[in-house]
């Protein structure tokens, strides 16, 4: 049976960075590969087959050079962009310094996984990276991501949620849209608005302060399936993503989702079909009132969610993934 060396940074972080989409792809993936195969963590020996990255920082960088020079075939998952890094103070200078360090950080792999169409672009494209490139969405474990009716009751009588309640899945910075988020709630104080989610690096992203009665963040939830069951509306106004995994949760567990309209969502999630798109804050408001005012188009919208989430499933993604390690090996 193959060894795969999965790396990490995050694994290392976690406390202080909080739980990413990078680390959840990671483990999630992990805990199925291991039906095909042995998997191992952040291992610095000799002993593995292939080292499949999920990192991009100078721990995972510098357990690649040493693969490198052992002849160990790599492949990495492409979860960051420099994009990743605008929410942070100086954002400009540092993402440049990123870009420069990720192009290094690529060249290590021997084939690359974008999760989408438009991340592959800004690997190949922007960073002009010259490698193979598969495209494999992180997938989603809708065997576990399901709505919960008993989870649900339990969720809303502990934070109080007595109406259509709007939730965001996330860490809480400004690349996510949280301070859209917020003022969205402003707009719309009759309804509970639930952002789920740790801050990371308090020190050096932008501080906020707000005020809000409706809005209600309590944190890391361990029981996140418990939050989606609770929620009604999954609003995610982020200005980024590679693919968005909090989505494809959220569909999972039957939520209608709104969406900002990105190039990254482009070709599988389609407005009016198994999502809503919005363009600025004025366009979620009126598209979460439409959705509150028309039950049977939620329904259906969720409906075509779920679809679209069974479609992109985690036991297909690690079945595609596993045939890279053979064609790798």
């Amino acid at each position: 049976m193959l060894k795969i060396n999965y790396l990490s940074d995050f694994l290392f972080f976690k406390k202080i960075m909080g739980v990413n989409g990078a680390l959840i792809a990671t483990m999630t993936q992990a805990d199925e590969m291991k039906k095909y195969t042995d998997v191992i963590f952040n291992n610095i020996g000799k002993n593995y087959d292939l080292i499949h990255s999920h990192g991009c920082f100078p721990l995972t960088y510098h357990m690649m050079k040493k693969a490198a020079k052992l002849k160990k075939p790599i492949l990495i998952s492409a979860h960051q962009t420099h994009y990743d890094i605008d929410t942070l103070l100086f954002s400009k200078q540092i993402s440049q310094l990123f870009k420069i360090f990720l192009r290094r950080y690529y060249k290590f792999a021997d084939i690359i996984i974008c999760p989408t169409e438009h991340s592959r672009r800004i690997v190949k494209n922007e960073l002009r990276i010259d490698k193979p490139i598969k495209l494999i969405s992180n997938g989603v474990n809708t065997q576990v991501f399901k709505h919960s009716i008993k989870k649900r009751i339990q969720f809303r009588k502990t934070h109080k949620l007595n109406n259509a309640t709007v939730l965001c899945v996330g860490m809480p910075i400004e690349r996510k849209g949280f301070y859209d988020f917020i003022k969205i709630s402003k707009e719309m104080n009759e309804y509970p608005f639930l952002w789920v989610g740790k801050r990371a690096f308090p020190l050096i992203q932008r501080d906020h302060n707000y005020n809000v009665n409706n809005l209600i963040m309590p944190g890391y939830v361990k029981d996140i399936i418990a939050a989606y069951s609770g929620g009604d509306i999954f609003c995610f106004p982020s200005y980024y993503e590679g693919e968005g995994i909090a989505i494809l949760e959220a569909m999972s567990c039957g939520l209608p989702v709104i969406i900002r309209d990105l190039p990254a969502y482009e070709g599988r999630l389609i407005d009016g079909e198994n999502c809503l798109k919005a363009r600025d804050n004025k366009e979620f408001i009126e598209k979460i009132y439409y959705l509150i005012n028309h039950p049977e188009e939620s329904k259906r919208i969720a409906n075509n969610g779920i679809n679209t989430a069974k479609k992109l499933d985690l036991k297909e993604t690690v079945k595609s993934i596993y045939e890279i390690y053979l064609e790798l090996i």
